[in-house]
């Protein structure tokens, strides 16, 4: 396999590159990197709302993520909600008080995927978004 090809799959690159971006607001917030990718998380998530839905979308250690709810929940950022026909799972919701971090992350993030796929057509994005789709199905078999 191509080295390039290797190395965005593994996503160092990119990880690093994001937690860049992110530095700033979570200097700025006092929050701690799991806090501030779980919060941006639950933006875009729709009703996939629960821990185990963090756990399996950002692949975070459950711990973690228990410790960020926890403390995102104590500052008001974030709700926890029992579900109305199984309460062993909790749904979150990101409160008003939350919204803008979110929109400085959103704004952070649609930058960095602007200048990410600087030329790059629309035909290629497609194509990458199909190759991408068929890596990440084949993935989900091996696991």
């Amino acid at each position: 396999m191509d080295r390039q090809v290797e190395s965005i799959l593994q996503g160092g690159q990119f990880k690093k590159l994001l937690d860049e971006q992110s530095a700033e607001l979570r200097r700025k917030y006092d929050l701690k990197k799991a806090e501030l990718e779980i919060l941006y998380f639950l933006s875009r998530c729709g009703e996939h709302n629960t821990s185990t839905d963090i756990h399996y979308q950002l692949m975070m250690n459950k711990g973690h993520i228990s410790q960020a709810v926890d403390s995102l929940c104590r500052r008001n950022f974030i709700m926890a909600i029992p579900d109305k026909e199984d309460r062993r799972y909790i749904h979150y919701e990101i409160l008003d008080s939350a919204q803008e971090i979110v929109g400085e992350m959103a704004k952070r993030r649609e930058e960095t995927n602007r200048k990410i796929f600087e030329g790059i057509s629309e035909e290629e994005l497609k194509v990458f978004a199909e190759v991408s789709a068929k890596i990440r199905n084949n993935i989900k078999k091996l696991t």
